[in-house]
């Protein structure tokens, strides 16, 4: 039973951490950007997604003078932060798919009335 509150304890804290150090918007930066490429399958912008999410959030520190973060997914965290970064990030890409955007941009064929 010690064990378990030894973990819950850590768990928590670990969390905790992640999410006091959580920036979202190179996240929603990056799924915004993957959203707007409307012409590629959804895999594809999803996969984008998350990779700009990574440089994004890796170069984010550079806007304020600071040098840039090198991504350490040893570290539980960071990959709770990225976990978090990458729902936030497939959002964009989502929404637009469920509006039906794609299908709303595509152009018809043009047809003939006269056969």
């Amino acid at each position: 039973m010690a064990e378990t509150l030894e973990l819950y304890g850590l768990l928590s804290d670990l969390v905790e951490a992640a999410l006091n150090g959580l920036n979202l918007w190179p996240a929603l930066l990056a799924g915004v950007i993957a959203a707007l490429l409307i012409w590629l399958p959804v895999a594809a912008r999803l996969l984008i997604a998350l990779c700009l999410t990574l440089v994004f959030s890796s170069l984010w520190p550079l806007l304020y003078g600071l040098p840039p973060l090198a991504t350490d997914f040893g570290e539980p965290e960071y990959s709770i932060q990225f976990a978090l970064m990458a729902l936030v990030a497939i959002g964009p890409v989502w929404l637009t798919e469920a509006l039906g955007v794609r299908r709303l941009t595509q152009r018809k064929p043009r047809t003939s009335c006269i056969s």
